[in-house]
């Protein structure tokens, strides 16, 4: 089955970087690629995340983009808590975090992960109430993998977003949301 904005469901919809300077990086994104236009949110502080299982209450910044019909995720983390952003800053520095990868039957997902011994190191929940899970497959693809929770809202909010892709202007390059 194939998702509004174009992907075929279960597979990669997202590239992520964690980035130092959100602003700065989505000019650059944007002067290098010709990514845009952008959707900012942040700072705000996480509410429902779990870091290795415990609550953990992060300040972040987000911005997405299409190029394509894949998203650019960017993030940063503006605080020094452990999460799953510091850990790849402090082993490779900033730059490729994660494979965002599209779910519509998240609790199948993350069961089957279960079973093959691969926990999610770090669970969160949207603003918008999709649920998220990453899994450390550093060892052996060289970054984490988000699970995200493919429901009617996210995908909504992903295919409104690519649309805007494909009908920019240049006007705007940053949405605040």
């Amino acid at each position: 089955m194939n998702l509004k904005f174009g992907q075929p469901d279960n597979s990669v919809i997202q590239l992520a970087y964690v980035v130092a300077d959100i602003e700065a990086s989505i000019h650059h994104y944007h002067q290098r690629m010709a990514v845009g236009p952008w959707q900012l949110r942040g700072p705000f502080t996480t509410t429902s995340a779990l870091y290795h299982g415990k609550p953990v209450a992060l300040s972040l910044s987000i911005a997405h983009a299409f190029a394509g019909h894949t998203m650019i995720e960017l993030i940063q983390q503006h605080d020094e808590l452990p999460s799953v952003y510091t850990d790849t800053i402090k082993t490779t520095g900033y730059g490729f975090h994660h494979w965002g990868v599209s779910c519509t039957d998240f609790d199948a997902k993350i069961l089957s992960l279960h079973h093959e011994g691969k926990a999610p190191v770090f669970e969160d929940k949207t603003a918008i109430g999709t649920r998220v899970a990453y899994v450390d497959f550093r060892d052996s693809m060289g970054g984490f993998v988000e699970y995200i929770e493919m429901n009617e809202g996210a995908e909504a909010r992903y295919t409104t977003m690519y649309a805007r892709a494909l009908t920019w202007d240049k006007s705007e390059l940053i949405m605040r949301v």
